[in-house]
């Protein structure tokens, strides 16, 4: 079996190899993203691996069809990017890796929240320069606090976790209730989440239902002072109504690993470099707002599992046309 895998990057080739051996399976790995110029370097190849969808992967899809490709993993829990119906219009199967490693991403949650609420950043800013004062450094307590988890999947369920270990009060909203996070949380409504969090903490998919479910009227909605906290996906949150609550202190900090428009903007060295969109500059640049880029995923584990698990996938595909997490059923 003869595989390609687009977009990889330096801290995933060890796993290629070791995957490759351990399976007995041919791997060719790229840099590249995934595009209609970049399809054919897959002709000869058997699948193909995406490190995560874009909206220009979608254009691949006809020549992969011309070069009798039926099997496509993405390695991420995410696949809004995809095309569904034009990946089935040309007969590909698409599978993703929903779970490689919910810590991850819950570990980094609070962390974030942590650093928010401790002023980290702006204390090592200051203790570069030598700055040792404390002015404006008190922080608060997380055991002080009520947590709106919106999104109770293993994510969501796995991070309220780790703030009930902080002595936080969780609560949490999801479209879905199931009785395992009914043992680390509350449920109660959207708005009363909206309406009781301290801080509020994103994990779930983005949908055409609950893009920008942080908008206006929700933030209107919210305690004054609450910090929001996204390691999900960026379309979840209206940027530029986020900015201007940060502004006015209705929003008191916020924790951004995702943005809106990030692709083409996380993920690269763009050291000098203008960046055009505005309201991602004004954002990174406000005291209060922390930023990474899309990194919260990031650990050895988690890469380990991603590279694994999505190897799996397209060795279930090709041995039985049929793989546990196929998204294009």
């Amino acid at each position: 079996m003869k595989i390609i895998a687009y977009g990889v990057r330096k801290d995933e080739l060890p796993f290629f190899e070791k995957f490759a051996d351990q399976f007995g399976i041919e791997y060719a790995t790229t840099a590249k993203e995934l595009n209609n110029e970049t399809a054919k370097l897959a002709k000869g190849f058997d699948a193909v691996s995406l490190y995560t969808a874009t909206t220009e992967s979608n254009d691949a899809w006809e020549k992969f069809e011309e070069y009798d490709i039926k099997y496509v993993t993405v390695r991420t829990a995410g696949f809004d990017a995809v095309d569904i119906d034009r990946a089935k219009k040309h007969h590909i199967k698409i599978s993703n890796v929903p779970q490689y490693s919910p810590s991850a991403i819950a570990e980094f949650a609070v962390a974030m929240t942590l650093a928010v609420l401790r002023k980290i950043p702006l204390a090592l800013e200051r203790a570069k320069v030598q700055d040792f004062s404390v002015e404006g450094l008190l922080g608060k307590e997380l055991n002080q606090m009520t947590i709106g988890v919106i999104g109770t999947g293993r994510i969501g369920m796995t991070t309220a976790k780790v703030f009930n270990a902080f002595g936080s009060k969780v609560i949490g909203y999801d479209v879905f209730q199931n009785e395992e996070a009914k043992k680390v949380l509350e449920y109660k409504s959207l708005d009363d989440v909206f309406a009781n969090s301290d801080i509020i903490s994103l994990h779930i998919p983005l949908t055409s239902e609950n893009k920008h479910i942080i908008n206006k009227n929700s933030i209107e909605k919210m305690k004054d002072g609450v910090i929001i906290i996204n390691t999900a996906r960026g379309g979840h949150i209206d940027g530029e109504v986020l900015r201007d609550a940060l502004v006015s202190g209705k929003v008191a900090a916020a924790g951004l690993d995702v943005y809106e428009f990030e692709e083409g903007l996380l993920k690269r060295d763009l050291s000098g470099e203008v960046i055009r969109d505005s309201i991602y500059r004004d954002l990174s640049n406000l005291p209060n707002v922390i930023m990474t880029p899309h990194i919260a995923f990031s650990t050895e584990t988690a890469v380990h599992n991603m590279v694994k698990m999505s190897t799996e996938n397209l060795i279930a595909f090709t041995n039985a046309g049929v793989s546990d997490n196929e998204i294009t059923k």
